[in-house]
């Protein structure tokens, strides 16, 4: 397998690089050096058809721009924290209040405008590109001087993986996810797109999307996709469910059943194309996004983002999110497409 490296811009005096992985199947994949980014995810469908399965820019200024994390490694953590703040051991930190009232994704010094430093290797059945990044203690408000690792691996069974890793020198909150805007129909809505996600409750959350810290069992609510089921037959169920309406639309952390084997945690098919996703992770959540809902670009695209509980710092009931500096953070996300 194959690595095209090319120029894809120059932001303060850095140079932006694309990595394109390219399998024997004529699946490819186009990373950036900028945010970690997913530029591009291409799979061929049953007829030879290329299908773009994410969205994506043509230029480096458009993603500089861009304020919506798109296909961006996302971190130091993912998600929200409540009112921009936490105690750790006896100390109040005091982050970012860069999503309303609360901290967003890391805050305004987000993994998603850094430049990462990149390596490759190019193997028979699989090809890699890792990143490297370095967040120092008190970016954005966090302790701990943060050492992060990233690596994207196509291979020839059309999957694409990413392995997270991180070690810090201060006990710290950690939770990174990719952002990707998956489309895989040819519809300019995904409303037609099956969905299954496996997991029987959500996490409550007020009109600002904070946990309320209780969790909501979904069983016949729009927010139930146990089946492979069209994303507009469960939204057209807003009106029997308080929680849909307050928050508008799809932005909601699903709590995952414990992983079975094979089985992935989610699955994405577009009937019209034949192209579908299998999502595997070992994180314990899983945020389904379905674009920006306040506009008409609701159900203009979907997100699964992979991650742990949004406010877990602030809520001790949800699973740990705290690293110390004798442990490292540890997170797989998998992506397997398949064609027909």
């Amino acid at each position: 397998m194959k690595i095209n490296v090319s120029v894809f811009g120059e932001v303060n005096g850095n140079t932006v690089k694309a990595f394109t992985l390219n399998n024997a199947n004529g699946m490819s994949v186009t990373l950036l050096n900028y945010g970690g980014i997913i530029k591009d995810i291409t799979v061929p469908n049953a007829e030879g058809k290329p299908i773009h399965c994410v969205q994506t820019f043509d230029t480096l200024q458009e993603y500089i721009d861009d304020p919506s994390y798109r296909g961006a490694i996302v971190g130091r953590y993912a998600n929200r924290i409540g009112h921009g703040t936490f105690f750790l051991n006896g100390t109040q930190y005091t982050l970012d209040k860069n999503g309303g009232e609360h901290n967003l994704h890391g805050g305004f010094a987000g993994f998603h405008k850094k430049i990462w430093q990149a390596s490759t290797d190019e193997l028979d059945n699989s090809a890699s590109v890792t990143f490297k990044l370095h967040s120092p203690d008190g970016e954005g408000g966090f302790p701990g001087n943060v050492k992060v690792e990233a690596c994207y691996t196509l291979n020839n069974d059309n999957e694409l993986s990413l392995e997270l890793s991180a070690t810090t020198d201060k006990e710290t909150p950690l939770s990174f996810t990719q952002h990707a805007y998956f489309t895989l129909s040819d519809d300019d809505k995904v409303g037609s797109t099956l969905l299954h996600i496996d997991a029987e409750q959500v996490t409550d959350a007020d009109s600002s999307l904070l946990p309320t810290g209780k969790l909501v069992d979904i069983g016949g609510t729009p927010f139930d996709f146990l089946s492979l089921t069209p994303i507009e037959k469960r939204a057209s169920q807003q009106a029997s469910h308080a929680l849909f309406d307050r928050v508008g639309g799809y932005d909601h952390n699903y709590v995952l059943r414990a992983a079975k084997g094979s089985e992935p945690q989610a699955t994405v098919m577009a009937p019209d194309t034949g192209i579908s996703m299998e999502l595997f992770t070992t994180l314990p959540g899983l945020q389904f996004y379905t674009g920006s809902l306040e506009s008409d670009e609701q159900l203009g695209a979907l997100c699964l983002e992979p991650q742990h509980f949004p406010d877990a710092p602030n809520k001790p009931a949800f699973p740990n999110c705290f690293v110390k500096p004798e442990e490292t953070f540890k997170a797989a996300i998998r992506y397997k497409f398949r064609a027909g």
